[in-house]
């Protein structure tokens, strides 16, 4: 099974809070929603600007799945 990274992000609570409510009147988790957004904002770039070449990324120090 592929591992998974983890990152934290820093959001204020409003936002949040409509993050939340968005997450659950589309049936999603907030973590299922925010892959959601995350793969569909990749998506539009790659299809605007081309297909992403991860081989060269580094991950930071500690986001290693």
């Amino acid at each position: 099974m592929k591992m998974k990274a983890e990152f934290s992000v820093r959001i204020d609570e409003d936002l949040y809070k409509k993050l939340i409510a968005v997450a659950d009147a589309e049936g999603r988790s907030v973590n299922n929603h925010m892959l959601h957004l995350i793969r569909t904002n990749i998506a539009y770039h790659e299809r605007v600007h081309g297909k992403l070449d991860v081989s060269k990324v580094v991950l930071p120090e500690g986001a290693e799945g």
